[in-house]
């Protein structure tokens, strides 16, 4: 069996789950260690369309430790892989629901193409959300790379999830990567069960929304860390991709005056950085430009999450993008504390009174979504998600 991942921190944990299970797996992993949510995949296919990738990821990635020189290695060791699999082979790869991945999923099928070979896949945000979340404890995978070695195993080991293409299938997933490598975009997100190509400056003004939260909370500082505002943004942000790509677009912020600076950039411990007058005053923004022009709000109850969630993309949103009044936010919040007190946290099961204790749940939800709605203007959309948790144990 050969295994194809992507990315270095997924093939590191596979190996770790194959050597438990006495597999050969430096010979069986085939690594794509890349992220393809960002950069140019214009003809990436072809020669020449490698040679612009790779240069556009030069002016992106720090070489301080050799990460650029290692990934252009990697590159060429990974295409001569699967040019060298020879026919009758068994593939299996793993990839879950993220831009990066899912792309990912498309260009190895396409290198793939005119092989007779096998392929087979494990969808590892499906894989993970059946085998291990729960209903009080629950972990939403950005990217396979999240996923300890030990539970890899049991993955692979359940058979369950392994799904084999049919040939139409193959052709298809060709096909569709072909429609990426035509277009000459930079940065891809994963919305509403599907990839799509964004601008690449969409995260900008998050990026000053965060260090608007950190400078609050570091007010004695007048310099903030380049690292923590980078950490802080990866944190909250949906989307994988890369720290790297984060960087490179505060540098871009730094050169329109949005961000000033101290220090030297040449990596990233090396600066700090703060808002200018004008990065102040920096345009609006949620989470996408969808909610710009048509403000869209859930409210909806989670476990020790954000009960306010953007319509369009499902992104957290926060008190500044929603704007309540203080009494009716914590309001909000003190309701959504209540989430779930309907199972036994140490049996997860269901309590005797749980299904009228959801009820009663929804019952204020509903009137907390009302007094929303006569608080913001006509131009938001405002709708409830009840919980339907008690109705999978009836």
């Amino acid at each position: 069996m050969i295994h194809i991942v992507f990315g270095a921190a997924t093939a590191g944990s596979l190996k770790q789950a194959l050597r438990g299970m006495k597999q050969k797996p430096v010979d069986d992993i085939i690594t794509f260690d890349d992220i393809y949510s960002i950069g140019p995949l214009l003809h990436l296919h072809e020669r020449k369309g490698q040679e612009a990738r790779i240069e556009w990821m030069r002016h992106v990635m720090s070489n301080e430790f050799g990460g650029y020189d290692d990934m252009v290695i990697d590159q060429q060791k990974m295409l001569q892989q699967i040019k060298d699999i020879k026919d009758d082979s068994h593939l299996l790869i793993w990839m879950g629901n993220n831009a990066h991945e899912q792309v990912g999923l498309r260009y190895a099928m396409y290198l793939l193409k005119g092989k007779k070979v096998d392929v087979s896949a494990i969808n590892t945000t499906i894989a993970y959300d059946q085998l291990f979340n729960t209903n009080t404890i629950r972990m939403d995978l950005r990217h396979t790379g999240e996923i300890p070695s030990e539970k890899f195993k049991i993955m692979f080991e359940s058979k369950q999830h392994i799904h084999t293409f049919t040939k139409e299938e193959r052709e298809r997933l060709q096909e569709e990567w072909l429609h990426f490598a035509d277009k000459d975009h930079t940065l891809r997100v994963w919305r509403n069960e599907q990839t799509i190509s964004i601008q690449e400056d969409e995260f900008d003004a998050y990026m000053v929304k965060m260090a608007k939260r950190v400078h609050q909370s570091c007010q004695d500082e007048d310099y903030i860390k380049t690292p923590r505002l980078i950490g802080e943004v990866i944190g909250h942000l949906e989307q994988y991709i890369g720290d790297e790509f984060i960087e490179y677009r505060l540098k871009k912020l730094i050169d329109h005056g949005v961000f000033d600076m101290k220090g030297k950039r040449t990596s990233m411990r090396d600066y700090s950085i703060k808002l200018t007058a004008f990065g102040q005053h920096f345009k609006k923004w949620v989470c996408c430009r969808e909610f710009e022009d048509h403000p869209f709000v859930k409210i909806e109850g989670t476990y020790g999450g954000d009960p306010f969630h953007c319509g369009h993309c499902q992104c957290h949103l926060e008190k500044d993008d929603v704007p309540l009044s203080d009494t009716i936010f914590s309001n909000i919040w003190n309701w959504n504390v209540q989430y779930g007190r309907w199972f036994d946290e140490e049996t997860e099961d269901l309590l005797p009174d749980g299904v009228e204790m959801e009820k009663k749940f929804n019952q204020e939800g509903e009137r907390m979504t009302e007094k929303v709605k006569r608080a913001l203007s006509s131009s938001y959309q405002i709708e409830y998600v009840p919980c339907e948790m008690t109705r999978y144990y009836l």
